[in-house]
C-alpha cells in the first residue's frame, strides 16, 4: 500500500503502480512501472443555487454587479462568491478535476467534507480528454443531507479529496484544496423580481430582510403558514403609519428611517413597497402583488382596483368643488358631515394568492381579508368633501356610505391556514 501523502498547496501526487498487461511481441510479462499521478481542483461551481446575487452598493437602494456562476476557482482561491439556495433542499454542484498521466475513462470519485452535512459532498465522473495531458474529470457532486428549512445564512469550509480507480481496483486517495468558507443565504424560493435594480438579491438585502421577519415573528410558537407570515410582517411595519411620508418602490428600503420621526410611518403604499421588496428577496412562494382599493358612489360597497382619482370623481355644488373620499380615523367627527381631515382616495393592499384564495393585507394596519370588499371597512365612510383654503385641510360635506361607525372597529381578520407544530 502506498500511504496517503500530506497536502502541498492545490497539488497532491501520488506513485500509482499501473499494471500494463502482456506485451503483444514477447511471451514475457511486462514489468509494473511507478507513474507519478497529480490531481488538481480548478474550479467549483454550485449548480443547484439560484445565480443571483450580486454584490452590495453603496447603500440598500443600490446594487452592484452580479457575482461569477463559478463560485470559487484556483485562479484566485482566496475568493468564494456568496450565493442563494431554496431551503431544505439537496445543495449539487460540479467540480472541475485536472489529472496528469491517467488512462482516459478513469473512474474518478470526488469528496467533501464539512461541518455542515448539507455541505458535505459526493460523486464520480471520468477522466475526459482535454487536449494532452493533464487530463480533465468534470465530477457532479450532491450534499448528504438537504438544507435546513429556515430562513438563514450558513457558512461552510469544504475539505476535498479525489479518489482514482484504474481497472476496477486500486483505489488512491489525493487531497484537494480546502475551498471556503462558503457563504449561503437560505430562502423559501427563487428570488423575484431581481431584474429591476430595486429588488437584486444582494447579501445587505437579504439580511435586512432575515432582520425584519424574524422581528415580525417574535414570539410565534409554531413554524407559521406563507399567509401568516405575510401578516406578521405587514401587521409589524403597518404599526408606523404616516400618509404624508410617501416612498415610491424604488425608494422604499428607505421606510424604516420614518420610523424615528415626529410623528413616525410612512404611507400606506409605502409600507406595501417595503414589504414586497422584503417578500422578494426572500423568494416567497405563490404570486402577491400591490393593488390600490376604492369604491364608486353608485356602489359604495363593492372594492375596486384602481384609485378614486383616477376616475375623477368631483361635483360643483354651488360656488364649490366636491372631491369623493375615503375618511378614516384621523377625521375629527370620524368621517360624519362637518369633519376635517383623513382624506384618503384609495386603500393600498398587498394581495397574495395562495392555495386558491386570494388574501388582502391593507398597508398600516393589522388587518388580513380573503374578500377586498372587507377592505373598505377599515376606513369610517365614503364622503364628499371639499378644500378650505383658509384651514389647508378638507372637510366632509355629504356621506356616501357609513361603513364603520363610531363606537365600532374594523372587522375582525379572516381565519388563516395554520403553521406547523416546532
Amino acid at each position: 500500500m502506498i500511504p496517503r501523502l500530506m497536502k502541498r498547496g492545490c497539488v497532491a501526487a501520488f506513485a500509482l503502480l499501473v499494471w500494463l498487461g502482456q506485451d503483444a511481441r514477447s511471451a514475457n510479462p511486462v514489468r509494473p512501472v511507478y507513474r507519478d499521478v497529480t490531481a488538481r481542483m480548478t474550479a467549483l461551481e454550485f449548480t443547484s443555487d439560484h445565480n443571483l446575487m450580486c454584490r452590495d452598493g453603496s447603500d440598500l437602494l443600490h446594487c452592484g454587479s452580479r457575482y461569477p456562476d463559478v463560485e470559487w476557482s484556483s485562479a484566485d482561491p482566496r475568493f468564494t462568491a456568496p450565493m442563494s439556495h431554496t431551503q431544505g433542499q439537496h445543495v449539487e454542484a460540479r467540480v472541475l478535476v485536472k489529472l496528469s498521466r491517467l488512462p482516459l475513462g478513469t473512474t474518478v470519485r470526488v469528496r467533501g467534507i464539512s461541518e455542515q452535512e448539507a455541505f458535505t459532498f459526493e460523486g464520480e465522473g471520468r477522466v475526459e480528454e482535454s487536449g494532452g495531458d493533464p487530463c480533465m474529470a468534470v465530477v457532479y457532486v450532491r450534499s448528504k443531507s438537504r438544507l435546513p428549512a429556515q430562513l438563514r445564512r450558513m457558512q461552510a469550509t469544504i475539505d476535498w479529496t479525489v479518489s482514482v480507480m484504474i481497472r476496477g481496483e486500486n483505489i488512491r486517495e489525493l487531497d484537494l484544496p480546502d475551498t471556503g468558507p462558503h457563504v449561503c443565504y437560505l430562502t423559501r424560493g427563487i428570488p423575484k423580481r431581481t431584474n429591476e435594480v430595486v429588488s437584486a438579491l444582494t447579501p445587505r438585502r437579504i439580511q435586512t430582510s432575515y432582520e425584519r421577519l424574524a422581528i415580525a415573528l417574535e414570539g410565534v410558537e409554531e413554524i407559521p403558514s406563507s399567509v401568516a407570515i405575510v401578516h406578521a410582517l405587514t401587521r409589524h411595519v403597518g404599526q408606523w403609519y404616516n400618509p404624508k411620508k410617501h416612498f415610491e418602490r424604488e425608494d422604499a428600503w428607505f421606510v424604516p428611517s420614518t420610523w424615528r420621526l415626529k410623528p413616525p410611518g410612512a404611507s400606506c403604499i409605502s409600507i406595501c413597497n417595503y414589504c414586497s421588496l422584503i417578500l422578494d428577496q426572500l423568494g416567497m412562494e405563490g404570486n402577491y402583488r400591490l393593488i390600490a382599493l376604492y369604491a364608486k358612489p353608485n356602489n359604495p360597497d363593492k372594492a375596486l382596483e384602481g384609485g378614486v382619482e383616477a376616475e375623477n370623481y368631483t361635483r360643483d355644488v354651488g360656488k364649490q368643488q366636491w372631491e369623493l373620499f375615503l375618511v378614516d380615523d384621523r377625521n375629527s367627527r370620524l368621517g360624519k358631515v362637518g369633519g376635517w381631515g383623513g382624506m384618503n382616495y384609495y386603500e393600498a393592499c398587498i394581495a397574495y394568492d395562495f392555495q386558491g384564495k386570494t388574501y388582502y393585507f391593507p398597508g398600516g394596519t393589522d388587518r388580513v381579508y380573503d374578500n377586498k370588499d372587507q377592505v373598505l371597512r377599515i376606513f369610517r365612510t365614503l364622503a364628499w368633501a371639499r378644500w378650505d383654503s383658509w384651514r389647508k385641510d378638507w372637510q366632509v360635506m355629504q356621506i356616501v356610505r357609513t361603513y364603520t361607525p363610531p363606537g365600532s372597529g374594523a372587522p375582525a381578520n379572516c381565519e388563516l391556514p395554520e403553521g406547523e407544530k416546532r
